[in-house]
């Protein structure tokens, strides 16, 4: 089923059950798969070309020293600006795949076949490619958007239930950024996953990507949750993953909101939200370990009236609203400090209760 995007938007999406060798390039082509997904692919009967680069990247190793490597691998077979370069896997290696493209030859055309589900609600679609710096997430990219997304639920059979909960955050996410609270409510429950989900997150992130490709305004709003999460992930040295820090991330953008004046969420939401996250409390890492990679999140920028010289900076925060859309408002990293203690109190109290 291809999906409805925007006209004249830069990527088909196409959600299926199972791999379709005719939605692969029409003319030349590579891939870049997730090495534990070579039996899946050919069991779904779906073409190798002879150079695919079959790999394993952790999300420690989402770095521009993996990409390099697959550079060179192209310039010798040689790949040309005519090829097309599908990436087979999940957010990591569909960013960093999206990347290489982006870098090679100054841009070539690259396809998306998410294969978790983080990557299909979240990572695939919108074109930020991206590696991490030491010093934080996602700091050096570019904004290359692939020509298809096929997403295949088949795909998805044998992930763990870990990773079909670290992808229902970023689903979470989206129903919060619309403030459709029973949305939010029906997938914290613990029902199995709807491909409806899916679509809809789908369909709603290509509208906001169509309107603002660059993020220059309305895009930010996908970021709920991630300003916390980045650094709740970074900080945790991965232990946690990309979705669990952005489910933390979640509760911890309620609690500021609160505090910042707007209408507090219901226990109807919040109680879930504690209890489904209430696993991870031993990965949140304290506050003082949090501030620095908030400092230097790649939305912060010098506070108004501020000098180069001074420490003051500000980031483009995301607030959810109960029944309303997220705003945005600029905060120092400062504002997290009590949101995040009362995001452990909280999950502190949940698990001892249970």
């Amino acid at each position: 089923m291809r999906l409805a995007t925007p006209s004249g938007f830069a990527t088909e999406v196409f959600l299926l059950e199972a791999p379709d060798r005719e939605l692969l390039p029409e003319g030349p082509w590579t891939l870049v798969g997730d090495q534990r997904l070579r039996e899946a692919w050919a069991g779904a009967a779906m073409p190798e070309p002879e150079h695919a680069l079959w790999v394993s990247v952790p999300e420690e190793e989402k770095k521009l020293r993996t990409v390099i490597p697959w550079l060179e691998h192209w310039a010798r077979i040689p790949l040309h600006r005519d090829a097309t370069v599908v990436a087979l896997g999940g957010g990591v290696l569909s960013d960093l795949t999206g990347l290489a493209a982006a870098l090679y030859m100054r841009g070539i055309a690259w396809q998306v076949w998410p294969t978790t589900l983080l990557a299909m609600a979240d990572a695939a679609l919108g074109g930020k490619t991206a590696a991490d710096l030491s010093a934080g997430k996602n700091l050096v990219g570019a904004f290359h958007a692939p020509r298809r997304l096929v997403a295949c639920t088949d795909l998805l059979a044998g992930l763990p239930e870990r990773h079909l909960q670290n992808g229902l955050w970023e689903l979470v996410k989206t129903a919060l950024i619309q403030g459709e609270l029973a949305w939010a409510q029906e997938m914290l429950q613990g029902a199995p996953l709807k491909v409806a989900w899916v679509e809809r997150a789908l369909a709603f992130k290509a509208g906001v990507v169509h309107r603002d490709p660059r993020e220059a305004g309305e895009r930010r709003l996908l970021n709920l949750g991630h300003t916390l999460g980045h650094a709740l992930e970074a900080a945790s040295g991965y232990r946690l993953l990309h979705g669990e820090a952005v489910g933390l991330g979640l509760l911890g953008s309620c609690l500021l909101a609160e505090e910042q004046g707007l209408k507090p969420f219901p226990p109807a939401l919040l109680e879930p939200l504690v209890r489904c996250l209430a696993p991870l409390t031993p990965q949140v890492a304290p506050w003082a370990d949090c501030l620095p990679f908030l400092a230097r999140d790649k939305k912060a920028v010098h506070a108004s009236g501020s000098t180069q010289n001074a420490a003051a900076i500000e980031i483009q925060c995301v607030l959810p609203r109960l029944g309303e859309p997220a705003v945005q408002r600029a905060l120092p990293p400062e504002a997290w400090e009590s949101p995040h203690a009362r995001l452990l109190a909280l999950l502190h109290q949940e698990s001892v209760r249970v």
